[in-house]
């Protein structure tokens, strides 16, 4: 179960590093339409969105340790 979870984890914090370069690229639209809102306010929800993902993968990796 240790092992699944730590892949799990390693997987999502590997998926949030992937959008957010896909967004530096320019390869990922921002959920919010460029034209009506600023550059940084549009990219907001799909950073939110990555950012999200890579605390879940820390959860999954480092939550379950016991002390």
């Amino acid at each position: 179960m240790r092992a699944a979870r730590v892949f799990a984890g390693l997987l999502c914090m590997l998926a949030s590093v992937a959008v957010v370069f896909l967004l530096g690229l320019g390869s990922l639209d921002p959920a919010a339409p460029a034209a009506t809102t600023p550059a940084m306010v549009a990219l907001l929800p799909s950073v939110a969105l990555g950012l999200s993902v890579f605390a879940l993968g820390l959860w999954l990796v480092f939550g379950g340790r016991r002390r």
